[in-house]
C-alpha cells in the first residue's frame, strides 16, 4: 500500500522487538512482543500517513509519486486524515495496555511524528530527525518490559545506532527526487551537497553506525552478535558500492534489499546470544 508502506517496517521493528529482549533479558513473553509489534505498526501508519498529507502538495507534482493513492485522488485527503486519526488513536490504546509509563511518553512519539514532514522544508540534515524519531521505538521496546529508563548505556547506543543508519540509507533513498525537491525548494542533503558529496556524507554516517554497532560488542559479548557484525558491516558496505545515481532501480535494491535484512540478524543474533550463549571474549578483557 503506497500511502503508508507498511513494507517498511522490516527495517524498524526487529529493533524494537530487540529492546523488548534486552531489556527481559530473555523471551519477554508473547503478550509485550504483541503490543510492542502492534505499537510499532501503528506508530509507522500514522507517521506514513502523516507525511503523506503534509507531503501532498509537492507529491503531485513529482513524476515518480504520480500513482501513489492521496495524488492520484484514489484516496482523498479527508479519508487519509480519518485514516492517520484513527491510527493514533488505537496506538493511544495499545501504549494503555503495554504500561501506564508508555502511555505517558506515547504523545511525545507522535509529536516527533507530526513534526519531522516540516523539517524537510527547513534543514537538509533531518535525515537525522527521522533517523532518531524511527529509533526512538528501541527505547519504547525496552520500557515495555521495564517502565524506567535504562542505566546501562546499551540501550541509548542502539537507539543512536539505529537512528543514524536509518538516516544515512534515507540519504541514498532521496537521490531520484533531487530534480524535483530542488525546484520546490524541499531540502535535503543530495540537494544540498550534491550526489558526489551527498553519498560521501551517507558514507561516513554509516561509518559511525558500524562504529555504535562494534561497540555494543561489549554488552553482547557472543559469537552470534560477532558473526551478524560481519553481515552487517558487509550489506551496508555493499549498499554503497552498487549505488548508482543515473540507475533508479540500484536505489531501491540499496534501500530495500540491503536494508531489510539488518534488523532481523541483530534480532536473530540477540536470542541466540541469551538463550545458547557462545561468549567471544572472556570477563575483564574487554
Amino acid at each position: 500500500m503506497d500511502f503508508i508502506k507498511l513494507e517498511h517496517t522490516v527495517f524498524d521493528l526487529p529493533f524494537i522487538v530487540s529492546g523488548s529482549f534486552i531489556a527481559a533479558g530473555t523471551f519477554p513473553g508473547l503478550r509485550i512482543i504483541v503490543l510492542v509489534l502492534l505499537a510499532g505498526t501503528l506508530a509507522r501508519a500514522a507517521a506514513m500517513g502523516t507525511n503523506r498529507i503534509m507531503g501532498r502538495k509537492y507529491d503531485q507534482t513529482n513524476p515518480r509519486k504520480s500513482k501513489w493513492g492521496l495524488v492520484n485522488g484514489n484516496i482523498s485527503t479527508k479519508n487519509a486524515l480519518l485514516f492517520v486519526a484513527l491510527m493514533m488513536a488505537l496506538f493511544e490504546i495499545d501504549t494503555y495496555f503495554i504500561n501506564g509509563f508508555v502511555l505517558m511518553l506515547s504523545p511525545i512519539v507522535l509529536s516527533l511524528f507530526i513534526i519531522d514532514p516540516f523539517l524537510k522544508r527547513i534543514t537538509p540534515w533531518r535525515h537525522f530527525f527521522m533517523g532518531v524519531t524511527i529509533g526512538v521505538g528501541v527505547m519504547a521496546g525496552y520500557l515495555a518490559v521495564i517502565p524506567s529508563f535504562p542505566s546501562s548505556p546499551a540501550i541509548y547506543i542502539l537507539v543512536l545506532a539505529t537512528g543514524i543508519w536509518i538516516a544515512g540509507f534515507d540519504m541514498i533513498y532521496t537521490i531520484p527526487d533531487i530534480e524535483h525537491d530542488s525546484r520546490n525548494n524541499l531540502k535535503t542533503v543530495m540537494t544540498r551537497y550534491g550526489v558526489k558529496n551527498g553519498m560521501k556524507i551517507s558514507s561516513m554516517t554509516h561509518a559511525v553506525t558500524l562504529g555504535l554497532f562494534t561497540l555494543l560488542l561489549i554488552y553482547i559479548n557472543s559469537y552470534y552478535y560477532a558473526v551478524a557484525l560481519i553481515i552487517i558491516y558487509i550489506l551496508i558496505i555493499y549498499q554503497h558500492m552498487i549505488v548508482d545515481p543515473e540507475k533508479p532501480g540500484s536505489i531501491r535494491v540499496s534501500f530495500l534489499n540491503s536494508n531489510s535484512f539488518i534488523g532481523m540478524i541483530f534480532l536473530a543474533s540477540l536470542i541466540l546470544s541469551q538463550y545458547f550463549p557462545l561468549i567471544l571474549l572472556p570477563a575483564g578483557s574487554l
